[in-house]
This record gives C-alpha cells, sequence and structure tokens, in this order.
C-alpha cells in the first residue's frame, strides 16, 4: 500500500514498493503496478475526472547525455502522437515538481490507464477471429499514423501493446528509435521473437515494414498462444524463421542479406513452407461445429503477407489494412495520418545540462488536453 507521508499545498509525497513518489493531489491512491529499466508505472485515481491513469516516472531521466536524450526522444514522440482515437498511447500530464530547471531531476508522464498488456491477456484469454481481426486492425491502424510521420516503433512486442476489456488497444510509445536517422544502430539490438529478418540480416535495410512484420509475428501468437519463432541467437532465429516459411529464393537471399547472414542461409538445408492452414487454421472440439481457435484461410492470407521474409514485397502497414480479412473494419476514412514530424534535435548530440532545458521547456508549455479532463460521467 502506499502511504502519504507528507502533503504540501499542491503536492504530495507518496512512497509505494519502496519508492518515492511527489505527485500533483489531483491523483489520488497511487500504487506501483509494473517497474522496468527505465521507470516505475503506478495506478492512480484523477480526483477531477473519476478515471483511472497510468503515471510512469522515468527513472534517473539524466544520468547521462545517453539517458538524457533518450528521456526527450520519448516525450518528443508522446507529444507528436497525442490524439485521441489514434491506437497510440495517449499522453494527459507531464509535470515535474522541481521549481527550476538548475533543481530538475525527476520526470513523470500521465498516461492513459489500460487493464493489461497483449502478453497478459494472450496468457489468460482464447481469441476468437474476431478478437484477433479486432485487435490486429488496430494494431495497423495505429502503425499507419505511426509511419506516415517517418517514425518506425522498432520495438513492437506483445508486451508493448496494452488491451482493455473490451479489446481497445492501444500502442505504447517504447520507440527504440526515429527513422530515417543517421543511426542504424536501432537495428542491432538482440533477437526477439517479432523481429523482421532483415534486422538481423541487413539492418541498413530496415524501414517502417519491420513493424508490419511484428504484427505478423503478434497474430500468429494470438492464434498459437505462443511466439513462431524463439531463436536461441540471431543465426537461430532466422534457421527458424525458414523453417516455417521456406528457404527464400537464392537471388532474393544475395540482395537482401548481407554476406555473413546469406552464406548461413544458404548453408541451411532447402526447407518447404509448412501448410500454414494446419498450422493457423480453425481447429475444432469434437461434437463442436465452432471452431475453438484459428482463423479462416482469409486470415491466414493476411498473416501470409505480414510474415513476407522480402521487405520489399512485404505489405506497408496502409496497405495492410486494405486486406479482405479486414473489411469489416477498414475505413480509409477513418484511419488518421499525420505529416512527417521534423525533429531538430533528432540526430543532435548535446550534453545533459542541454538536454534538461530542451525537456524543462517542453513542460512549460504542455497543456492538458480538453479530452483528458473529461469527467467519467462524460463517457
Amino acid at each position: 500500500m502506499a502511504a502519504v507521508i507528507e502533503n504540501q499545498e499542491q503536492w504530495y509525497t507518496t512512497i509505494s514498493n519502496n519508492e518515492t513518489f511527489t505527485l500533483p493531489i489531483r491523483y489520488q491512491h497511487a500504487h506501483v503496478t509494473g517497474e522496468g529499466a527505465f521507470s516505475f508505472v503506478l495506478q492512480a485515481i484523477d480526483s477531477k475526472t473519476g478515471k483511472y491513469v497510468a503515471i510512469k516516472k522515468v527513472r534517473e531521466p539524466f544520468r547521462d547525455a545517453m539517458h538524457a536524450k533518450r528521456t526527450y526522444r520519448e516525450l518528443k514522440l508522446l507529444l507528436d502522437f497525442n490524439y485521441p482515437d489514434t491506437q497510440v498511447v495517449q499522453l494527459y500530464n507531464v509535470f515535474t515538481p522541481e521549481r527550476d530547471v538548475n533543481n530538475f531531476q525527476t520526470l513523470y508522464f500521465v498516461l492513459n490507464y489500460i487493464d493489461y498488456d497483449l502478453h497478459e491477456a494472450i496468457q489468460c484469454t482464447t481469441f476468437t477471429e474476431e478478437h484477433i481481426k479486432l485487435v490486429i486492425y488496430q494494431l495497423l491502424r495505429g502503425l499507419k499514423l505511426i509511419h506516415s510521420a517517418g517514425i518506425v516503433h522498432y520495438g513492437l512486442t506483445p508486451q508493448n501493446v496494452r488491451i482493455d476489456k473490451c479489446g481497445n488497444v492501444s500502442i505504447t510509445t517504447d520507440f527504440v528509435a526515429n527513422f530515417p536517422s543517421n543511426d542504424n544502430s536501432a537495428c542491432n539490438i538482440p533477437s526477439r521473437s517479432w523481429d523482421a529478418p532483415e534486422i538481423l540480416a541487413n539492418p541498413a535495410q530496415c524501414s517502417s515494414k519491420v513493424d508490419v512484420w511484428s504484427v505478423g509475428a503478434i497474430m500468429a501468437e494470438l492464434i498459437l498462444h505462443q511466439p513462431l519463432f524463439r531463436g536461441e541467437d540471431h543465426m537461430d532465429y532466422l534457421k527458424q524463421i525458414i523453417d516455417v516459411l521456406g528457404t527464400p529464393d537464392p537471388t532474393k537471399i544475395d540482395e537482401i542479406c548481407i554476406p555473413g547472414a546469406a552464406s548461413y542461409i544458404k548453408q541451411i538445408p532447402v526447407h518447404p513452407p509448412q501448410d500454414l492452414n494446419k498450422l493457423f487454421g480453425f481447429k475444432y472440439a469434437a461434437g463442436n461445429p465452432q471452431p475453438i481457435s484459428g482463423v479462416s484461410p482469409m486470415g491466414i492470407d493476411l498473416l501470409k503477407c505480414l510474415l513476407t521474409f522480402d521487405h520489399r514485397d512485404r505489405p506497408t502497414a496502409a496497405q495492410s489494412l486494405a486486406h479482405p480479412f479486414l473489411a469489416d473494419y477498414h475505413d480509409p476514412m477513418d484511419e488518421p495520418t499525420l505529416n512527417s514530424i521534423v525533429d531538430q534535435h533528432q540526430d543532435a548530440e548535446y550534453s545533459v545540462e542541454e538536454w534538461k532545458k530542451i525537456i524543462w521547456q517542453l513542460i512549460q508549455d504542455f497543456v492538458i488536453p480538453s479530452w483528458a479532463n473529461e469527467s467519467i460521467h462524460d463517457d
């Protein structure tokens, strides 16, 4: 339980999980619900609206210049994508209890509260085809917005997708990198079960389509209740992909892979693709005419498109939305886009103090959106 140990005029200090938090008094009953390498997450009640909110305290935002830049980038992306009904997490408030930039050490984001992450939901929920269709549509709708602004997520996993009890989805802004950028290091990350093959086989060819692959991997996981690909290392991960999708054409391997990756793939015995209908198609219980899991042939066709090994042939998020499997939800007039985001600091290298000044000014300029102040009784 969190315990209030000090009250000030508009702030109070609370301790939860042995961590101290200083919050505006409008956010009550705060307690830690999650903790990661870069942040603590609290659940609280916004006393002004009656709604639950998630409060993210950035851990050591100004430890060094790299952390400061990461903090700036996260706040900038939250601000740039802060719209209602976009499948991207919403920023209700941003604050620091410090009174001036010289003492600025603490940073909090107040976000829309969503019950679960998708990983948690997969562990305890059987997703029908309609549920899968709705989740995948929302992910692609959110990515269409993100990609239209010239940004790539690079870190799309079930843990970075939030889902509520009604199936509404929000993508978190724990983006690894902006795109395009002069820095390709974002691709040089440990392999995960949702990484596109080009992240490992040719980082220089990474594009927004790495996120489309991740949607395909998430779709497969919604059906199987476990990741489709689980490599012990980069090369084993590529082998697992080939085991399922089949060996790519040798000419394509040379075109889309760096020499080391191409050489490794060519050493793998030639594999035909697995029968995706057997792997992902409808499954039935004895005596029950209704499927208990899986998707229809049209859903399998979308999955095959999303998990195209050659990124050049893989559809974009916008193209994927037009697939017949998503026809019940697809409406181009209701799938927002943005102009490309121009960030003058994207490739800058500043000192910690310079990053502090930039972030401080963003906080001072922030205005709580009107929709963030809507009462729960207005819903």
